[in-house]
């Protein structure tokens, strides 16, 4: 057996509480560790590791605001501060499900509740470190991602039959997945299989199942690997995601919520959970789902001002989906309180255009509240500002489906690169909105043709009727409205010497609809030469008043 060397150990702990650290530095100096240094939350933990390489920390799970301990662990790894041969350790004084299993989830060395003994640790530092020191070229090389000398260092393990043999098969399944080795990856799980029946080794079989589609066999095995252990979260995720492809939204959404039940603060789950949502049309799942991915990645290496945007997008597509009054209130008022607290994190928002993007949210909010002209006039007034591959193009495409400019939504729509494609919320988000205004926008394109028609026949009385129906379907639609003001004009020119008022109103009326409208150039020339026409008849009907 290898012996553990504690006294020359570099130790880190990082707890906000100073009575526990003062009782840990007492056991560890009583294991002969005199090497201990302390820091009282996430970031202070952080810059010690930039400073110095530590042998052996010990985390706190909670650590008061900023960071908590699975958060740092998890920035540790992105920001590579730790070494192959470093121990982390998570304590906490609580042992609920969720937080138990949501720190286990993301596989630190290992996991102690407070309050423990001096035997205790010292008992699992010493199976730890032999850990370390057998598989330390192993360890090595998962830090370095080096999935040849990783494959190569767990057959050799697995060949001798030693006792980290289990653990060896794990990586090099997971390994054999990644790199779609699946010939190899079946012949390991079925050797692996063959006597007994390991929760890593079953959960790997999902998955591979899922990634062939062979889905009735996934849910077997998910089945078979609850049954085994309740607790499982991940069988849980791969059920709702085997589901969601069958197209069992039902059965997908409680499938995620039981995952979620046992281990939520996990960033992939919450991805799925959003995802199986919006397919299920659960709106508040939608939004807690969205609201849990900005905070899971707030303070952390995987902060992106996308999280926020995507809660942001989240709640005013959940608005034009919620038909409770109550509802739809509190989540505007959510809505404009984010936006609000946002401008005051310059850290989060310094590399993006953040008023422009609360512009376009306020206005959006004005579109879903039926106040088409303010909001008409933010996009008016922002669209020719946007460039080619702006990173507002999307949520600009979305304000222009929502007053009714289908065109012009597709037209911006249509200069989106694969950048923007790359973020999967955001690309599911302007599916969801086109679709919506699918139906309408083709219902519109329909009638403008039939009242086209009806206008070049003459009939101009008839091309109204038609013209105001296209604008039930979008009330601020240029195309529709300067359709009616021509047809109107026509009315009104036929008329000779007694003009109606009413038509006159009618007029005045629809041009308010694209004062503000930022006009293509097919527009430009026919709005100016309607204009001059309908001033012309506005002075007639002066003079004969």
């Amino acid at each position: 057996m290898l012996k553990l060397q504690l006294s020359g150990l570099m130790v880190l702990v990082v707890d906000d509480q100073r009575p526990f650290q003062v009782m840990l530095k007492g056991i560890l100096n009583s294991l002969g560790i005199a090497h201990i240094h302390f820091a009282n939350h996430g970031e202070q933990a952080l810059q010690r590791c930039s400073q110095n390489e530590y042998d052996l920390l010990f985390v706190d799970y909670n650590l008061g605001p900023g960071k908590n301990g699975r958060q740092l662990l998890a920035d540790l790894r992105q920001k590579q501060l730790l070494k192959a041969s470093s121990i982390f350790i998570i304590v906490t004084g609580e042992n609920t499900v969720t937080m138990v299993m949501s720190a286990v989830e993301l596989e630190p060395d290992d996991y102690l509740i407070k309050p423990f003994s001096q035997s205790l640790l010292k008992s699992r530092l010493q199976k730890l470190a032999e850990k370390k020191q057998q598989l330390a070229a192993l360890y090595q090389a998962l830090l370095q991602q080096q999935p040849e000398q990783i494959i190569q260092l767990c057959r050799q393990e697995i060949a001798s039959a030693g006792r980290y043999e289990q653990f060896c098969r794990r990586v090099l399944a997971e390994t054999l997945f990644e790199q779609q080795c699946f010939d190899e990856l079946e012949l390991l799980l079925s050797d692996s299989m063959s006597q007994r029946r390991p929760s890593w080794a079953l959960l790997l079989e999902a998955k591979f199942r899922l990634q062939q589609q062979d889905y009735p066999r996934c849910l077997e095995i998910c089945q078979e690997s609850i049954e085994i252990n309740r607790l499982c979260a991940q069988a849980y995720d791969l059920q709702a995601s085997c589901q969601l492809a069958q197209g069992d939204l039902e059965a997908a959404m409680t499938s995620i919520n039981q995952a979620l039940a046992i281990a939520p603060y996990h960033l992939p789950r919450q991805y799925l959970t959003l995802k199986v949502a919006r397919a299920a049309g659960q709106i508040p799942e939608m939004v807690s789902a969205s609201k849990q991915i900005f905070d899971l990645t707030r303070k952390t290496s995987q902060q992106d001002i996308s999280h926020l945007f995507n809660y942001i997008r989240t709640m005013l597509d959940a608005i034009g989906n919620t038909t409770d009054a109550s509802k739809r209130n509190r989540l505007q008022q959510e809505t404009l309180l984010t936006l609000h607290r946002s401008q005051n994190d310059e850290q989060l928002i310094r590399d993006t255009n953040f008023d422009r993007f609360e512009q376009i949210c306020v206005a959006r909010l004005e579109a879903l509240d039926g106040r088409f002209q303010p909001a008409k006039k933010t996009a008016a007034t922002l669209s020719p500002q946007m460039a080619l591959q702006d990173p507002d193009i999307p949520d600009l495409a979305m304000l222009l489906l929502s007053i009714g400019e289908f065109e012009d939504a597709s037209q911006f729509i249509a200069q989106l690169s694969d950048t923007e494609q790359n973020d999967p919320i955001l690309s599911d988000l302007l599916e969801h909105q086109q679709q919506k205004f699918a139906g309408a926008a083709e219902q519109l394109a329909e009638l403008n043709r039939t009242g086209m028609q009806l206008y070049q026949e003459g009939k101009f009385q008839e091309a109204i009727v038609i013209f105001d129906q296209a604008l039930n379907i979008a009330p601020s639609n240029t195309g529709a409205a300067l359709n009616l003001i021509q047809s109107l004009l026509q009315v009104l020119e036929s008329q000779q010497k007694n003009k109606s008022l009413a038509i006159y109103q009618r007029c005045r009326q629809t041009f308010k609809l694209i004062e503000h409208a930022h006009l293509p150039e097919r527009h430009q020339l026919r709005y100016a030469e309607l204009q001059n026409q309908y001033q012309q008849y506005r002075q007639e009907l002066k003079q004969s008043s």
